[in-house]
């Protein structure tokens, strides 16, 4: 399998300050990014091969094959836990060929303690993706239709002549929340105040009857309410009014994430863009980090002093009721942002058991990511075992993540 498609982390790692500062908000003391500084590597190249070799076997159906290299490597590096994986790994397709890479890989990694492979020296950083194809200015230049026009402006760097094909025509038929990507278009400050503000006003016309084709919709609405707000501005009682109103809906967001990518998806490599699910994947990324949650804490913390307690705690009920819809969604980001917010709320409110039952359930979180980053799925060099893990996080990240818990943690 080429390495044309960024996994979860990749994508996180975005340099984009709204995304940054939900992570922050979210996490707290886990540095998403943060790494150990590695050892210099002491394994040979001899070591290599047998470990290349074992995996590429493994791939194949070898097993005998992979038996004999797997043995090698156990003895050239006794101590490693990269063989031990490998080895019961083989046993997991001798014994239970019928079991998915994915399933296989995490009941090998569980039954040899869980170890660390973040910092492995036998397992290499993802490369980056090689160019397939001309790129997106070289693209933007050609006849294009509308769709394809507006998805491969959402995914380049925010320039006028851009802006104004983005902004002028939003499609009907894109998914809602392809809106969310071109608010933070519009907050990357890049674009002349005058195109700035005709494109604000056009994003929010669109916003508008959006809103009202898709009744419930929180994100929509809550977008319409406080996207281009000051942060360090009190709610006022209309705008309290209407949180408490979008609060009650039953929905966060409308479009599945498989949808979002599929739809971006089709739309460039259509336009024959080069590494069109990269574009597709980071868009529907995008899609989902909504300045909503900061604005919403930031002008929380803004309205102590200007609202009376009862409407303090009118407030601190609806944010509450906010980011519960968006700690039920399936990326990780919305679940980590929505219990952030629930945290806040129950703050707010002074709600002692609340705000512990959010504190548990964010802890759980991030040891089930930690579990994840430190198993280091994607850096194997088994092509279907990464497949099944991208496969898995797309489809639902937040129960692919928990998948990596510690079987006494999901005993509980």
């Amino acid at each position: 399998m080429t390495r044309d498609l960024w996994f979860h982390s990749r994508a996180w790692r975005l340099p984009r300050p709204l995304c940054c500062a939900l992570l922050v908000l979210a996490l707290g003391p886990l540095d998403l990014q943060a790494r150990a500084a590695s050892e210099p590597s002491e394994v040979s190249a001899p070591s290599r091969s047998p470990f290349v070799r074992a995996c590429a076997a493994l791939e194949a159906g070898n097993l005998d094959s992979a038996a004999s290299d797997i043995l090698a490597l156990r003895q050239f590096l006794p101590e490693s836990p990269e063989p031990r994986l490998l080895q019961a790994l083989l046993d997991l397709r001798r014994t239970r060929p019928e079991l998915g890479w994915r399933d296989a890989f995490i009941q090998a990694w569980n039954d040899i303690g869980r170890p660390d492979f973040r910092d492995s020296p036998l397992l290499e950083e993802d490369p980056e993706p090689a160019a397939t194809g001309p790129s997106p200015e070289q693209v933007w230049r050609r006849e294009l239709s509308a769709e394809q026009r507006f998805v491969l402006a959402l995914s380049m760097s925010p320039e006028a002549e851009r802006a104004r094909a983005l902004f002028q025509q939003i499609p009907e038929s894109a998914p809602p929340e392809l809106l969310v990507a071109a608010v933070d278009y519009l907050e990357r400050d890049k674009l002349p105040a005058p195109l700035r503000a005709r494109s604000r006003i056009a994003l929010r016309a669109r916003l508008a009857a959006l809103s009202a084709q898709h009744p419930e919709s929180m994100l929509l609405r809550a977008l319409l309410l406080l996207e281009g707000t000051d942060a360090k501005a009190p709610f006022t009682p209309r705008e309290l009014q209407e949180l408490e109103a979008l609060s009650q809906l039953p929905d966060w967001r409308q479009t599945g994430f498989l949808s979002l990518y599929r739809y971006a998806l089709g739309h460039l490599e259509a336009t024959g863009v080069s590494l069109p699910k990269n574009h597709a994947y980071t868009l529907a990324v995008m899609s989902l980090v909504s300045p909503v949650p900061v604005l919403l804490q930031r002008r929380t913390e803004a309205s102590r002093d200007a609202l009376t307690p009862a409407e303090r705690q009118r407030l601190a009920e609806a944010l509450w009721r906010i980011g519960s819809r968006i700690s039920e969604e399936s990326s990780i980001v919305e679940r980590f942002v929505g219990l952030s917010l629930m945290k806040k709320a129950a703050t707010e409110l002074g709600d002692d058991a609340r705000l512990l039952q959010a504190t548990e359930v964010l802890d759980e979180g991030r040891a089930a990511y930690a579990a994840l980053e430190s198993a280091a799925t994607t850096r194997w060099p088994l092509p279907s075992l990464r497949q099944a893990m991208i496969d898995s996080s797309m489809s639902n990240e937040v129960a692919h993540m928990h998948a990596f818990r510690s079987p006494k943690a999901g005993a509980q």
